[in-house]
């Protein structure tokens, strides 16, 4: 007989192994569905690997069955989402799995940004089905600043404008609350918007990691085309992609992204980590696999 399991759709990304984390923490048997199993990592040895393509509806009904519940991390900027969670939802009923939780972004009715807009329109097929779920709307992740950060120059160098706002919320933060949706009751048909607790602009987070590296740290615009193309050539993003990317950070340059923590306090049941504890410990991770 198949162990009951979550289904994590998405678990060879850096927040699917997050969340992997935390739930096989909690004691939650875990299943990663996957294209591509040898994109798991060290984590497949703790998990039960299943492929499968949200391209293939059949492929997806055999990857959950005997599951009790979905998780559904969208590739990102894919234009195949809404399409793919159309195939979830309708191999999630042949399968006979009811509870999905999904994993949306805040602010995703903004019509500016492309891969935010077709978030809403998932959100709508799922909240227009039969299944039990539960959509998560995580701001911008407080790591994501070291994407933009040059430890050997100490220049933070984000492609737009540093002194918008954001509420960065810590991956682990973020890995937590939603092993913990998936484990409480009382967590169906909501849609709970996850931010960190702390309005920060990139010039404050900059000084915080002058503080906390004790140097001072340069923060300054880069030239968003510049850093697109760069990350294009890693990602190998397509033209329309890039374009995406780009629109983004147009975006991030004229409002940032700002929401509000009390709902991650409130499913967490304590107050948020805060920008320089994340900070302290992604660098710290980072200082010892580099050694």
């Amino acid at each position: 007989m198949t162990k009951p399991a979550i289904a994590v759709i998405g678990a060879t990304g850096l927040t699917g192994q997050q969340l992997i984390g935390a739930l096989v923490g909690r004691g939650v048997h875990v299943r990663g569905i996957t294209r591509q199993a040898r994109l798991m990592g060290p984590i497949a040895d703790r998990i039960e690997v299943r492929h499968g393509d949200c391209r293939n509806v059949e492929s997806l009904v055999a990857a959950f069955a005997g599951a009790n519940a979905i998780h559904y991390i969208p590739p990102s900027l894919d234009p195949g989402d809404p399409d793919y969670a159309r195939n979830i939802i309708e191999a999630a009923g042949k399968a006979g799995v009811r509870r999905i939780v999904y994993h949306s972004v805040m602010h995703p009715a903004t019509p500016d940004m492309p891969h935010h807009f077709r978030k809403s329109k998932t959100e709508q097929l799922l909240r227009h089905s039969t299944l039990d779920w539960t959509i998560i709307q995580p701001g911008m992740y407080s790591q994501t600043a070291l994407a933009f950060f040059d430890h050997e120059t100490a220049e933070l160098m984000p492609s737009f404008d540093i002194t918008k706002p954001f509420t960065p919320i810590h991956e682990r933060d973020l890995a937590e609350a939603a092993a913990m949706i998936h484990t409480n009751e009382g967590h169906s048909f909501a849609t709970y918007e996850l931010a960190g607790t702390e309005l920060l602009t990139f010039v404050e987070m900059g000084s915080i990691l002058s503080d906390i590296l004790g140097r001072q740290v340069k923060t300054y615009k880069a030239d968003p085309d510049k850093l697109a193309a760069f990350v294009a050539k890693a990602r190998g993003y397509t033209p329309g992609q890039v374009r995406e990317l780009k629109l983004m950070f147009e975006h991030y340059d004229g409002h940032g992204l700002a929401g509000n923590g009390n709902v991650l306090r409130m499913v967490l049941g304590r107050e948020p980590s805060d920008f320089s504890t994340a900070m302290h410990e992604s660098l710290h991770t980072r200082s010892t696999d580099a050694g």
